[in-house]
């Protein structure tokens, strides 16, 4: 059986900017956030935060997001199309606005 990388496979919230939407399971992130009103804005990794899990790496069909395991990742603006699925797999809420 073949999952696109692209869909959460469980209800998650998702903040931006201190607003909130939920992204049902099977959803995509940016389709969630346009149902609610939201943009995604360009993002950033925090160094501070990141712990270097790669979660956000492996969601990232644009290869945007980089970094080795166990140190701080980062996002190359040129490569990222802000569809936000990085925010939906980021446990560490590192994600945050540029």
């Amino acid at each position: 059986m073949s999952v696109d990388k692209k869909k959460v496979e469980k209800d998650v919230t998702v903040t931006i900017g201190g607003q909130s939407f939920v992204v049902p399971a099977g959803s995509k992130v940016k389709d969630a956030a346009s149902s609610a009103g939201i943009e995604i804005p360009a993002l950033k990794i925090d160094p501070a935060t990141c712990k270097g899990c790669t979660l956000c790496v492996k969601v990232c069909e644009n290869e945007a997001v980089s970094g080795e395991k166990k140190e701080p990742h980062s996002i190359d603006p040129a490569k990222c199309v802000r569809c936000g699925e990085c925010l939906a797999k980021c446990k560490t809420g590192s994600i945050v606005p540029a």
